[in-house]
């Protein structure tokens, strides 16, 4: 916000802050966290910043990398009321390079949901998984897959594919 707009005294309305359209609030539950874990929520919430340059997103991109950031961005995609915050999150996922194995599952039923967006990311999510999958969570991927039913059905059969790719 700008100087001007801060001494205005409608500016800090509760109309126009949680006006979804105008601001994007997320709310990351801090409790409990440590220095490096409130420094990854500001990152977090900094990439959630409509002016964000290409280039400023990559440094955020890496500094996520670097924290190691998976679980508070998996808790922060889960949090996120606007479909908008939770595809650029859940792109976030992807474009750090982070590994999110332990989460293989949480992206899975991503790929299930009706917005199309956040389906083809949570989907680039689950391809770039390198880690290993033991059988038991491979096979309730799968049931989740063949039994949720979805309109984006490109997307679900290339995840059914994956996911059979990753048992045999």
């Amino acid at each position: 916000m700008k100087v001007e707009e801060l001494l205005d005294e409608d500016a800090l309305s509760p109309d126009k802050l949680f006006n979804e359209k105008e601001f994007s609030t997320l709310i990351i539950d801090r409790e409990g966290f440590t220095r490096k874990e409130n420094s990854t929520a500001d990152l977090i919430q900094a990439l959630l910043e409509k002016e964000n340059s290409r280039e400023e997103d990559e440094t955020i991109f890496s500094k996520l990398k670097e924290a190691n950031s998976q679980r508070v961005i998996v808790e922060a995609i889960s949090s996120a009321g606007r479909m908008e915050d939770k595809i650029k999150l859940t792109a976030a996922c992807w474009e750090c390079g982070l590994d999110f194995t332990p989460y293989f599952l949480d992206f899975v039923a991503l790929v299930m949901q009706p917005d199309f967006q956040l389906a083809l990311e949570a989907l680039s999510v689950v391809e770039s998984i390198e880690g290993s999958l033991d059988e038991a969570t491979l096979t309730r991927a799968l049931k989740i897959a063949q039994t949720v039913k979805s309109d984006n059905k490109e997307l679900v059969k290339d995840l059914i594919e994956n996911i059979k790719s990753r048992i045999a």
